[in-house]
């Protein structure tokens, strides 16, 4: 088990420290001991106590909310010997505990939060690593807090999605008359109720991606642009030539390829030309050019649509935003997403309207850096 001092010249919080600093935490500390189930730090109180494990097992707990009433406990770290929680103390302002519960008989080694934190001012180097210390550590919860919500959204939407598409395929079953005919009326409500189901359907699988592309679920391959922008064209090329639009694609040979995830990327591609093919009037023109750029591989969609007024222009990118003229309302999550899947592959992702080259429609463009030849 060790010595409190062995415990704390190994924590993750004291680490580092000479013995003569160390000398100094020592009159600070109390042992406790404290059985299964017992929770030390309440969630959302002001931290006084400090604790470094000694031995045992300690699960650090978020309450997760979902709606008005619902709500539960989340894990968020299990931590054991070493660790360190209830270090809010030490930040100005103070900020509230998350909840801490023992696991199994556990010894703490308890400090009081004002004393270390008189200590270490007047000590400014042994502030200065503790602090460093406590920097790491509270990175790596962060990071653990953004773990555990994507897994709560993840399963959230996964047991939404089943009984929404299972709702709308019944839906589909009774529009096809596979069950008996329908008269005009019940043809229309099934039909509107069918078109609110689509788009819930879509919301939660625009959620999941969200959520995924958070928690950094993409695996990086060596890919062509080219083909994946190539590919995407053909797909929405019907879409175009119904709505009466011109859809052209500028794809040159040989451009270098790039590190990415094709789906997310055919993602990106098509919610962009979705958008310009939606939002452009026919006999209009889609333009899909690329370019190969010094370091980068960029990419062009162009339209000679509506455009976007120069007050949204800046808020395009937010999650949920639509456009306060536009009739058509998605989700709003379409570009969030782009961006996202953008950024999640080292690129950027912009808009520009009207476009400069004829000053009409709208401009996207997002570049990808480019690998060499191996």
């Amino acid at each position: 088990m060790g010595s409190i001092k062995e415990i704390l010249e190994h924590s993750d919080l004291f680490q580092g420290l000479s013995d003569d600093q160390l000398a100094k935490v020592l009159p600070l500390c109390q042992e406790e001991v404290y059985e299964a189930g017992v929770v030390t730090s309440p969630e959302g109180t002001v931290c006084r106590i400090m604790y470094v494990i000694q031995s045992g097992k300690v699960a650090v707990e978020v309450t997760v909310r979902i709606g008005r009433g619902a709500e539960g406990s989340a894990t968020i770290d299990v931590i054991t010997q070493g660790n360190c929680f209830g270090y809010p103390g030490l930040i100005d302002p103070n900020i509230l505990n998350t909840r801490a519960r023992t696991l199994e008989p556990t010894k703490v080694i308890a400090l009081n939060a004002a004393e270390l934190k008189r200590l270490l001012e007047d000590n400014p180097e042994m502030g200065c690593k503790v602090m460093s210390n406590l920097a790491k550590v509270v990175c790596s919860r962060l990071q653990s807090i953004r773990q555990t919500a994507a897994r709560i959204l993840s399963v959230i939407f996964h047991d939404l999605k089943a009984p929404l598409a299972a709702a709308e395929n019944y839906n589909r079953l009774l529009l096809g008359e596979f069950v008996g005919g329908l008269n005009e009326e019940q043809r229309d409500m099934i039909q509107r109720s069918s078109d609110r189901l689509s788009s819930l359907l879509n919301l939660v699988t625009n959620m999941t991606d969200l959520s995924r592309i958070d928690f950094g679920d993409l695996r990086m391959e060596r890919i062509s642009l080219a083909e994946v922008i190539e590919g995407c064209v053909e797909t929405m090329r019907p879409l175009a030539e119904k709505k009466g639009l011109q859809l052209i694609a500028e794809v040159p040979r040989g451009l270098p390829a790039v590190l990415g995830t094709s789906v997310r990327l055919e993602q990106v591609v098509r919610n962009l030309l979705s958008n310009a093919i939606k939002y452009t009037h026919s006999g209009g023109v889609v333009t899909v050019k690329v370019t190969d750029e010094t370091y980068d591989i960029q990419a062009e969609v162009v339209d000679t649509g509506i455009g976007i007024p120069a007050e949204e222009l800046p808020k395009i990118f937010d999650g949920f935003y639509r456009g306060v003229d536009i009739a058509e309302r998605g989700t709003g999550l379409g570009l969030s997403i782009s961006k996202k899947i953008v950024e999640a592959h080292h690129g950027k992702i912009w808009a520009v309207s009207p476009n400069p080259g004829n000053g009409k429609g709208s401009k996207f463009i997002f570049t990808l850096p480019k690998i060499g030849e191996e």
